[in-house]
């Protein structure tokens, strides 16, 4: 048996992993909601050294799960220095704001969107980040460009570790938390081996996840992997020293490329790309939908359409995607059309075949796709994407 075998045997004997039931994230938030409300001197130990916390925590805090759509956090009760009915008025304010991330990647539009959750009563308030794998793509930009903390769940395994010492916590309630601590170093060790190759299949699968449900991370995470190397290729291929906004990992997003969002300048400027430039430029994202891995780059042909190249599970796409091309394709240049009907560069292999079909995603996305064999490697997937980018 491998030491990945090993690994994946453990975690489902354990009791832990039995009892988590559903979502990984919630059941992360209940443990940690449980050690607070049950051990309050060990939680406010523990997530002092978590969160680097240095100042006094406040009195009368309280410990929330899945309150106000965020995972955890630990709120108290101060005077606004308003009064109403005569009487000082009294607001909630935040002093912790944890978010879990065991199957998906920490996401700046979602982190910003729960920063206002406390907009203006959360001062002073540490914004922690927990995730399952230790870099991710985007992570560097999200640690230099945020206020929220990013740990790791063995980070907060070994702090927990440290906690069980304390002699409030009784005998039966440590083997709980050394067993929680044993699921999350396992689950953070078998993560750190999902390391993508070039020279391996496309289409290869991790049935042995599914077990444990966490596939949806597995994918999320490979497909972010193969989006991170396809921008490194394609800098080292089409950008020079004075144009190191032409491409732009991390975002694909039609409507803020198109500038049809109104915080679209502060999401551009984020990932390093102040202006969507009119022609050339190359957005890379990834991610899941419909439980189906997705990487895609949208290369800017003008100001109000995009040139799409998509991987989605086994289908590789040609599309263009912008307002009303569902109504005409007269838009589209001879160049393009050719594009769209894979007239040219294709994924190597004479039993790769393009569809004739046309199809169509919402109101302002047409493609076609051509099915991913599973001779297909994730290199020759990269490849061809990259020369689609440079037509």
């Amino acid at each position: 048996m491998n030491k990945q075998e090993c690994i994946i045997n453990g975690m489902a004997e354990s009791p832990m992993f039995v009892l988590s039931g559903g979502s990984k994230e919630l059941f992360h938030s209940n443990f940690l909601y449980w050690l607070g409300t049950n051990y309050r001197v060990v939680f406010q130990e523990l997530m002092s050294k978590l969160c680097r916390i240095n100042s006094s925590w406040p009195e009368g805090w309280a410990v929330k799960r899945e309150y106000r759509h965020l995972d955890l956090c630990v709120t108290y009760e101060k005077t606004t220095g308003k009064q109403q009915e005569g009487k000082a008025s009294v607001g909630e304010w935040a002093f912790i704001v944890l978010e879990n991330k065991v199957k998906s990647l920490p996401d700046l539009i979602q982190l910003r969107r729960y920063e206002q959750v406390f907009a203006g009563k959360g001062n002073g308030c540490s914004y922690v980040v927990l995730s399952l794998t230790k870099e991710f793509p985007g992570s560097k930009y999200l640690k230099e460009n945020t206020c929220w903390q990013f740990h790791h769940y063995d980070e907060l395994a070994q702090l927990m570790e440290e906690c069980v010492q304390d002699s409030t916590i009784k005998e039966e309630h440590r083997l709980y938390i050394r067993d929680y601590c044993h699921y999350a170093s396992s689950l953070s060790a078998l993560a750190e081996g999902w390391k993508i190759k070039e020279q391996t299949s496309f289409l290869s699968q991790r049935s042995d996840l599914r077990e444990l449900r966490l596939n949806d991370i597995y994918e999320k995470l490979r497909y972010a992997q193969i989006a991170t190397l396809l921008a490194e290729k394609l800098k080292a291929r089409i950008v020079n020293d004075s144009d190191e906004e032409r491409v732009i990992l991390g975002m694909s997003n039609i409507d803020v490329i198109l500038r049809q969002r109104e915080d679209a300048n502060d999401i551009l400027c984020f990932y390093g790309c102040p202006e969507a430039k009119p022609f050339g430029q190359v957005f890379i994202g990834s991610g899941m939908t419909h439980a189906v891995g997705l990487v895609e780059a949208k290369v800017k042909v003008s100001d109000d359409c995009c040139l799409v190249v998509q991987v989605q599970g086994n289908r590789y796409c040609h599309g263009f995607e912008c307002e009303g091309i569902l109504k005409s394709t007269d838009r589209l240049s001879p160049d393009q059309l050719r594009f769209l009907n894979f007239e040219g560069n294709r994924l190597p292999g004479k039993e790769a075949k393009a569809d004739s079909r046309l199809c169509r995603y919402n109101a302002n996305f047409i493609y076609k796709s051509q099915k991913i064999l599973p001779t297909h490697t994730i290199g020759d997937i990269l490849n061809t994407m990259i020369a689609d980018c440079q037509i």
